[in-house]
Protein backbone atom coordinates (compact mmCIF):
# COMPACT_ATOMS: atom_id res chain seq x y z
CA UNK A 1 0.00 0.00 0.00
CA UNK A 2 3.04 2.35 0.99
CA UNK A 3 4.31 1.87 -2.50
CA UNK A 4 0.99 2.68 -4.31
CA UNK A 5 0.76 6.03 -2.14
CA UNK A 6 4.59 6.63 -3.24
CA UNK A 7 3.56 6.10 -7.35
CA UNK A 8 0.64 8.53 -6.70
CA UNK A 9 3.39 11.39 -5.18
CA UNK A 10 5.64 10.91 -8.30
CA UNK A 11 2.58 11.43 -10.64
CA UNK A 12 1.22 14.05 -8.86
CA UNK A 13 4.87 15.89 -9.28
CA UNK A 14 5.38 15.31 -12.33
CA UNK A 15 1.74 16.04 -13.15
CA UNK A 16 0.78 19.26 -15.87
CA UNK A 17 -2.19 20.47 -17.64
CA UNK A 18 -3.03 18.96 -21.02
CA UNK A 19 -5.43 20.00 -23.63
CA UNK A 20 -8.98 18.97 -24.96
CA UNK A 21 -12.41 17.24 -22.88
CA UNK A 22 -11.53 14.58 -20.10
CA UNK A 23 -10.76 10.98 -21.95
CA UNK A 24 -12.06 9.63 -18.73
CA UNK A 25 -9.81 6.88 -18.82
CA UNK A 26 -10.73 2.69 -19.34
CA UNK A 27 -12.69 2.13 -16.60
CA UNK A 28 -16.55 1.67 -18.14
CA UNK A 29 -19.83 1.17 -16.15
CA UNK A 30 -21.22 -2.50 -16.46
CA UNK A 31 -24.15 -3.42 -18.69
CA UNK A 32 -27.09 -1.08 -17.49
CA UNK A 33 -25.16 -0.01 -14.71
CA UNK A 34 -24.70 3.72 -13.88
CA UNK A 35 -21.39 5.66 -13.20
CA UNK A 36 -21.84 9.28 -11.08
CA UNK A 37 -19.64 11.62 -9.84
CA UNK A 38 -18.35 15.12 -10.33
CA UNK A 39 -15.88 16.54 -12.30
CA UNK A 40 -14.19 20.50 -12.06
CA UNK A 41 -12.10 20.80 -15.99
CA UNK A 42 -9.96 23.81 -16.77
CA UNK A 43 -8.74 25.57 -19.61
CA UNK A 44 -5.80 27.67 -18.76
CA UNK A 45 -4.70 30.16 -21.49
CA UNK A 46 -5.56 28.34 -24.56
CA UNK A 47 -4.15 30.03 -27.79
CA UNK A 48 -6.88 30.62 -30.41
CA UNK A 49 -5.95 30.85 -34.46
CA UNK A 50 -5.45 33.79 -36.34
CA UNK A 51 -4.12 36.31 -33.43
CA UNK A 52 -7.16 36.10 -31.69
CA UNK A 53 -5.70 36.18 -28.25
CA UNK A 54 -6.53 33.02 -25.79
CA UNK A 55 -9.11 32.04 -23.72
CA UNK A 56 -9.54 30.39 -20.03
CA UNK A 57 -12.66 28.14 -19.32
CA UNK A 58 -13.49 26.80 -15.90
CA UNK A 59 -16.20 24.14 -15.96
CA UNK A 60 -17.95 21.89 -13.18
CA UNK A 61 -20.16 18.93 -13.99
CA UNK A 62 -22.23 16.75 -12.18
CA UNK A 63 -21.40 13.69 -14.45
CA UNK A 64 -23.03 9.92 -15.42
CA UNK A 65 -21.82 7.12 -17.38
CA UNK A 66 -24.62 4.59 -18.61
CA UNK A 67 -23.44 1.21 -19.66
CA UNK A 68 -25.21 0.35 -23.04
CA UNK A 69 -23.68 -2.89 -23.40
CA UNK A 70 -20.47 -4.36 -21.45
CA UNK A 71 -18.39 -3.15 -24.61
CA UNK A 72 -20.63 0.53 -24.79
CA UNK A 73 -20.93 3.52 -22.67
CA UNK A 74 -22.79 6.24 -23.25
CA UNK A 75 -21.30 9.38 -21.27
CA UNK A 76 -23.11 13.05 -20.32
CA UNK A 77 -22.41 15.37 -18.09
CA UNK A 78 -24.42 18.35 -17.33
CA UNK A 79 -22.96 21.88 -14.83
CA UNK A 80 -21.93 25.44 -14.96
CA UNK A 81 -19.13 27.00 -16.71
CA UNK A 82 -17.35 30.65 -16.98
CA UNK A 83 -15.17 31.98 -19.97
CA UNK A 84 -11.98 35.09 -20.39
CA UNK A 85 -10.46 36.28 -23.25
CA UNK A 86 -7.86 37.77 -23.63
CA UNK A 87 -7.49 40.03 -26.59
CA UNK A 88 -4.65 41.06 -27.95
CA UNK A 89 -5.63 44.49 -29.13
CA UNK A 90 -8.05 44.98 -26.85
CA UNK A 91 -8.67 44.88 -22.97
CA UNK A 92 -9.74 41.41 -21.63
CA UNK A 93 -13.45 40.04 -21.38
CA UNK A 94 -15.12 38.01 -18.82
CA UNK A 95 -18.39 36.21 -19.35
CA UNK A 96 -19.77 35.28 -15.92
CA UNK A 97 -20.94 31.68 -14.82
CA UNK A 98 -23.99 29.75 -16.86
CA UNK A 99 -25.06 26.78 -18.37
CA UNK A 100 -22.83 23.88 -19.94
CA UNK A 101 -23.15 20.28 -20.90
CA UNK A 102 -21.72 17.89 -22.54
CA UNK A 103 -21.98 14.10 -23.99
CA UNK A 104 -19.78 11.25 -25.71
CA UNK A 105 -19.47 7.55 -25.56
CA UNK A 106 -16.55 5.08 -25.20
CA UNK A 107 -15.91 1.53 -26.68
CA UNK A 108 -13.26 -1.03 -25.08
CA UNK A 109 -11.10 -1.86 -27.40
CA UNK A 110 -8.31 -5.01 -27.02
CA UNK A 111 -7.57 -6.19 -23.50
CA UNK A 112 -4.55 -8.50 -21.70
CA UNK A 113 -5.51 -10.43 -18.67
CA UNK A 114 -1.93 -11.47 -18.10
CA UNK A 115 -0.47 -7.95 -17.83
CA UNK A 116 -4.00 -6.03 -16.85
CA UNK A 117 -4.06 -3.87 -20.10
CA UNK A 118 -7.30 -2.30 -20.78
CA UNK A 119 -7.80 0.01 -23.82
CA UNK A 120 -10.44 2.41 -24.94
CA UNK A 121 -11.20 4.51 -27.97
CA UNK A 122 -13.68 7.43 -27.07
CA UNK A 123 -15.64 10.70 -29.03
CA UNK A 124 -16.21 13.65 -26.81
CA UNK A 125 -18.20 16.88 -26.73
CA UNK A 126 -18.29 19.77 -24.11
CA UNK A 127 -20.25 22.98 -24.48
CA UNK A 128 -20.52 26.10 -22.82
CA UNK A 129 -22.91 29.08 -22.73
CA UNK A 130 -21.73 31.57 -20.49
CA UNK A 131 -23.58 34.47 -19.51
CA UNK A 132 -23.30 37.63 -22.27
CA UNK A 133 -20.96 41.06 -20.66
CA UNK A 134 -22.04 44.29 -21.73
CA UNK A 135 -19.24 46.26 -22.76
CA UNK A 136 -18.98 49.87 -23.85
CA UNK A 137 -22.54 50.03 -25.02
CA UNK A 138 -21.59 46.59 -27.04
CA UNK A 139 -23.22 43.02 -26.09
CA UNK A 140 -20.80 40.48 -26.10
CA UNK A 141 -21.89 36.83 -26.21
CA UNK A 142 -19.48 33.75 -26.81
CA UNK A 143 -20.30 29.85 -26.88
CA UNK A 144 -17.52 27.36 -26.34
CA UNK A 145 -17.19 24.07 -28.08
CA UNK A 146 -14.85 21.26 -27.34
CA UNK A 147 -14.93 18.37 -29.86
CA UNK A 148 -12.00 15.22 -29.06
CA UNK A 149 -11.20 11.77 -30.45
CA UNK A 150 -9.31 9.79 -28.36
CA UNK A 151 -7.44 6.49 -27.41
CA UNK A 152 -6.13 5.34 -24.04
CA UNK A 153 -4.42 2.21 -22.17
CA UNK A 154 -4.57 1.52 -18.44
CA UNK A 155 -2.40 -0.84 -16.39
CA UNK A 156 -3.85 -2.02 -13.46
CA UNK A 157 -1.87 -1.79 -10.56
CA UNK A 158 -4.87 -2.27 -7.77
CA UNK A 159 -5.86 0.61 -6.23
CA UNK A 160 -4.13 2.94 -9.35
CA UNK A 161 -4.82 2.54 -12.70
CA UNK A 162 -2.57 4.75 -14.96
CA UNK A 163 -3.33 5.52 -18.16
CA UNK A 164 -1.78 6.80 -20.99
CA UNK A 165 -2.85 8.05 -25.24
CA UNK A 166 -3.69 9.98 -27.39
CA UNK A 167 -6.38 12.75 -28.55
CA UNK A 168 -7.57 14.35 -31.47
CA UNK A 169 -10.07 17.50 -30.91
CA UNK A 170 -10.18 21.16 -30.63
CA UNK A 171 -11.84 24.20 -28.93
CA UNK A 172 -13.90 26.79 -30.84
CA UNK A 173 -14.49 30.11 -29.62
CA UNK A 174 -17.86 31.17 -31.06
CA UNK A 175 -18.46 34.97 -30.90
CA UNK A 176 -20.88 37.43 -31.57
CA UNK A 177 -21.95 41.20 -30.93
CA UNK A 178 -25.11 42.80 -30.43
CA UNK A 179 -26.87 39.94 -32.14
CA UNK A 180 -25.08 40.03 -34.98
CA UNK A 181 -21.45 39.15 -36.61
CA UNK A 182 -21.12 36.03 -35.62
CA UNK A 183 -17.73 34.13 -35.87
CA UNK A 184 -16.03 30.75 -35.15
CA UNK A 185 -12.70 30.64 -33.95
CA UNK A 186 -10.66 27.53 -33.74
CA UNK A 187 -7.78 26.78 -30.88
CA UNK A 188 -3.80 26.89 -32.44
CA UNK A 189 -3.04 22.69 -31.61
CA UNK A 190 -4.93 19.39 -32.13
CA UNK A 191 -2.99 16.61 -31.16
CA UNK A 192 -2.23 15.70 -27.31
CA UNK A 193 -0.53 13.13 -25.03
CA UNK A 194 -3.01 11.63 -22.84
CA UNK A 195 -1.73 10.80 -19.24
CA UNK A 196 -4.26 10.33 -16.12
CA UNK A 197 -5.34 8.27 -13.58
CA UNK A 198 -7.79 6.49 -11.41
CA UNK A 199 -7.15 5.99 -7.72
CA UNK A 200 -9.77 3.77 -5.88
CA UNK A 201 -10.62 4.58 -2.41
CA UNK A 202 -12.82 1.58 -2.60
CA UNK A 203 -14.18 -1.34 -4.74
CA UNK A 204 -16.74 1.43 -6.28
CA UNK A 205 -15.42 5.17 -5.36
CA UNK A 206 -12.64 6.34 -6.98
CA UNK A 207 -10.64 9.65 -7.84
CA UNK A 208 -9.97 10.53 -11.72
CA UNK A 209 -6.69 13.02 -12.61
CA UNK A 210 -6.02 13.66 -16.43
CA UNK A 211 -3.14 15.61 -17.78
CA UNK A 212 0.14 15.77 -19.59
CA UNK A 213 4.01 15.32 -19.21
CA UNK A 214 4.16 17.69 -22.22
CA UNK A 215 3.11 21.73 -21.78
CA UNK A 216 -0.63 22.22 -22.59
CA UNK A 217 -3.28 24.04 -21.35
CA UNK A 218 -6.04 22.00 -19.37
CA UNK A 219 -6.08 20.31 -16.37
CA UNK A 220 -9.59 17.75 -14.86
CA UNK A 221 -10.06 16.12 -11.37
CA UNK A 222 -13.16 14.61 -10.02
CA UNK A 223 -14.46 11.55 -8.84
CA UNK A 224 -17.16 8.64 -9.01
CA UNK A 225 -18.82 6.05 -7.73
CA UNK A 226 -20.07 2.83 -9.88
CA UNK A 227 -24.04 1.88 -8.95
Amino acid sequence: MLRKYMWLVIFLSAFSPAYGAPAYGTHMPERQHWTCGMEGDFIIDRNLDNDQGGSDVDKYFVTCSYGIFSWLSFDGKIGVGNVDWDRISNSSLHYATNFAGGYGFRIKAFENDECDLKSVVGFQHISVHPDARNQNATKHETIIDEWQGSFVVSKDMGSLVPYLGARYGTMDFIKWENEHDRKRIQSEKYYRVIVGLDFWLNERLKVNLEGAFVDGEEVAAGFSYDF
